[in-house]
């Protein structure tokens, strides 16, 4: 029976890897196969190297006919423009429009035309985040996409298609390509079974597509193509018997529920409405005052209360409020959505919530340091004191993007449809006015909404138009993270002041502060050096900074030897944390290193990644001084602003720990889905599937260690009340009771629960009775 922790574990990996890994692979199985019913080409590579079983053939063999052959020759050559290169054919074949899937047709013989070329790319290597892979895979139509130009899956190019070819002889599925110069085939198995006229042939079998010799061209040109493509399409590929027909009992269940069908196809936006609406509920239900969640400048900058621009963002208290806001967001979510993918939709909406806080109080400062110039005191308070509420911002900001993506003009004012404004290029950013016209008309409208709010929303709207920041910089596990280290380095340093300490009279505590001393002087270099002079580290003794054992096990006084013993199992103690802490530092290190190697260097895996090291080495080195000064007995007046320091950093590495492990369950969701995709568009893969996801697996275990690590430092700190709460207990409670349980089950002190009595015995009660005995009796 597995005992409390082996559960507490399962839960945790339950709730952050598997959830988000579940839920990415249904969504992208049901885009691209379902949805869009998408057939993906790429080469035929190894699933352990990652590299293509055709690299070196066809780069290699050369026959003797080839080198006569000028025509062969000239193809070949590095200058020419038309150089046969099979990469070509890689990228998404879907089904012609006219001929979507017919579920009454016999023989269903679509043709899938290539609507999308992969963007072959060489100059970076390793496995790309779910970001990366949602960005390849959805319809490039937006500035938003990486990809160059504004291509549309649904338009057909090039000469490539993948039919069904029936011969007297065979039956087979061939991909043809007539931009390569002949008319070169890679078809599939044959289907050797008797197939009856009832068969509806659906898709083109997954599987290696062979090439196919011609007569017709010469050996040396079919020597120079791969051998062998890959193929990934829907599933079955086969229907034996056509569907039932539509009857007057059934005719149920061939009519599509509108309401199911967006719940599917758009489900960040019907989560975003879920979330916004079940908070204003709850808000509602508990009776929730507005000025405990709400945006307030000097709640977020002064008091540090930076988890107000999610609370803020997403409160709303009144019932015109919330549905403005989701009437608004439906709207958008249903155009925008289907275009940048759910996924990046979602992470999107995230990077828009921290944007527009940051823009808010950057446009809130600078009117307070024009208005501290002109000594305008009521203006100061005024502008601290402005509270707001409300998706407004980030709805304002999508209001900009859908703007700048509609080709006729926009007519912001309403019953004047004849004043519109078209939108202006200038290279490749665009600009429309009528965003602007929006908000002032919005103010006109309705005085009490938030004028910098709003406008926040319009400036972060066109910045994410025009490229910045890229999605990998933007996504959640990065920015959020990013600006909390940030933030806790540069806004809020409250560290124990390095000062030398003067020593108190008792001599006892002598060492301890020359101790302190010498860690505050001496920074994170020094650690090593300090814990080989404590007690009990070894034969290296350090003067005044270490105690003689000998000599105080050699007195005779109890009370010393007893003091001398329990300083130094503390100090053992102390050693042990932070060798431990120190260990799975390393490991992190090491991980951060390899993911170099495994990843997209420029993927938010690997920046996320980096991120978790430098939280991991800040909480480190203030953990080591909270714990030197908490031996030293330094008075709690100074200890607190470190201790609350580490906490804060404690905290950003648990929060951006789950972020980091749920994007990376979601990353290995779409290399499996979209195993033939990703090969297609990375030809430099260092290392194949299988080596990626053991990597990937063994680096989330060590991050969750990590994570238990930090469960573990901030409850013996006392920097987690589950009875006062708080916004980030709240979240994060069930997080942190499992790592909690896995720490105390994994890293238990062996120490004794009791020791045995030394030193001289000490009556504690009862004297004077057994005084007055004792006198009785002797009279």
């Amino acid at each position: 029976m597995p005992s409390s922790w082996q559960v507490s574990l399962a839960q945790l990996a339950g709730l952050i890897v598997l959830l988000p890994f579940t839920v990415t692979y249904l969504h992208l199985y049901y885009y691209t196969n379902i949805q869009n019913e998408y057939c993906f080409v790429g080469p035929h590579t190894s699933l352990i190297s990652g590299k293509n079983y055709n690299a070196e053939r066809s780069d290699s063999i050369i026959d003797s006919s080839a080198v006569a052959d000028n025509e062969v020759i000239a193809s070949k050559s590095p200058g020419d423009s038309s150089q046969i290169d099979v990469s070509q054919l890689f990228g998404i074949y879907t089904p012609q429009q006219n001929q979507k899937r017919s579920k009454s047709k016999k023989n269903d013989r679509r043709q899938f035309h290539q609507t999308y070329a992969s963007a072959v790319s060489s100059s970076r290597w390793g496995w790309p985040s779910i970001t990366q892979i949602s960005d390849m895979v959805s319809s490039p139509t937006s500035q938003l996409s990486h990809k160059n130009g504004s291509k549309n899956l649904h338009q057909p190019i090039g000469g490539n298609s993948i039919a069904f070819v029936e011969t007297k002889e065979s039956r087979k599925w061939c991909i043809e390509s007539l931009s390569l110069g002949e008319r070169a085939q890679w078809c599939s198995t044959e289907f050797t079974n008797e197939l009856d006229k009832r068969t509806i042939y659906l898709y083109p079998p997954s599987g290696i597509y062979t090439k196919q010799q011609s007569s017709q061209s010469s050996a040396s040109s079919s020597l120079s193509l791969a051998t062998t493509i890959y193929i990934t399409c829907p599933t079955p590929t086969l229907q034996k018997q056509p569907p039932p027909k539509k009857t007057r009992h059934n005719e149920q269940l061939f009519r599509e529920n509108k309401n199911i069908l967006f719940l599917i196809r758009h489900p960040a936006t019907v989560l975003l409405l879920l979330f916004n609406m079940g908070l204003a509920f709850h808000y509602w239900n508990q009776r929730v005052n507005p000025s405990l969640v709400c945006k307030q400048y000097s709640k977020i900058v002064d008091g540090h209360e930076w988890w107000r621009g999610f609370t803020g963002a997403t409160a709303h208290f009144e019932p015109l409020h919330i549905g403005f806001n989701m009437m608004s967001l439906h709207t958008l979510g249903k155009e925008l959505e289907g275009e940048y993918g759910s996924i990046n939709f979602f992470l999107y909406n995230v990077t828009l919530v921290v944007m527009t806080t940051i823009v808010m109080m950057g446009m809130v400062y600078g009117r307070i340091r024009w208005y501290q110039r002109q000594n305008n005191d009521s203006k100061i308070l005024q502008l601290r004191e402005t509270s707001s509420v409300g998706y407004s911002g980030v709805l304002f900001a999508w209001m900009v993007i859908s703007t700048l993506e509609r080709k006729q003009p926009t007519c912001p004012i309403p019953f004047f449809n004849d004043v519109c404004f078209s939108t202006y290029s200038f290279g490749q950013l665009k600009f429309n006015i009528a965003p602007v016209v929006s908000l002032f008309m919005a103010q006109f409208i309705m005085p009490r909404v938030s004028f910098m709010g709003h406008l926040a929303g319009i400036i972060c709207g066109f910045g994410l138009h025009w490229g910045w920041p890229p999605i990998e910089l933007g996504s959640a596990n990065v920015l959020i993270g990013g600006v909390f280290l940030l933030g806790n380095l540069f806004w809020r340093r409250g560290v124990v002041p390095v000062v030398p300490l003067t020593p108190p009279d008792d001599n006892d505590h002598d060492d301890d502060n020359q101790l302190l001393s010498l860690l505050l002087e001496s920074g994170q270099d020094g650690i090593d050096g300090i814990l080989m002079s404590m007690p009990g580290s070894g034969d290296v003794e350090n003067g005044n900074n270490a105690i003689d054992r000998d000599s105080a096990t050699s007195t005779t006084d109890p009370f010393a030897r007893g003091k001398a013993k329990k300083k130094e199992r503390e100090m053992e103690e102390m050693r042990r944390k932070h060798k431990t802490v120190e260990s799975i530092r390393n490991l992190i290190g090491l991980v951060t290193v390899l993911s170099f190697l495994f990843f997209d260097w420029m993927s938010s895996i690997v920046l996320s990644q980096c991120l978790l090291l430098a939280y991991f080495i800040f909480g480190t080195r203030s953990s080591f001084i909270v714990w030197a000064c908490t031996q030293a007995k330094v008075e709690n007046d100074m200890i607190t602003p470190e201790k609350q320091r580490c906490g804060m950093i404690w905290r950003g590495y648990v929060m951006s720990c789950v972020l980091a492990i749920a994007i990376d369950g979601m990353s290995v969701a779409g290399w499996i889905q979209l195993q033939t995709f990703v090969s297609s568009e990375k030809t430099k893969l260092l290392f194949g599937l299988v080596p990626s996801l053991l990597f990937m697996l063994l680096r989330i275990a060590i991050n969750i260690l990590g994570m238990v690590i930090a469960s573990k430092v901030l409850h013996d700190m006392g920097q987690v009340s589950y009875i006062s709460g708080g916004i980030f207990v709240r979240v994060f409670s069930r997080v942190l009771t499992c790592s909690k349980a896995i720490g105390d089950g994994v890293f238990l002190s062996q120490r004794p629960l009791w020791t045995a009595f030394e030193g001289r015995g000490i009556r504690l009660g009862g004297g004077e009775l057994l005084a007055r005995i004792s006198r009785s009796r002797s009279s």
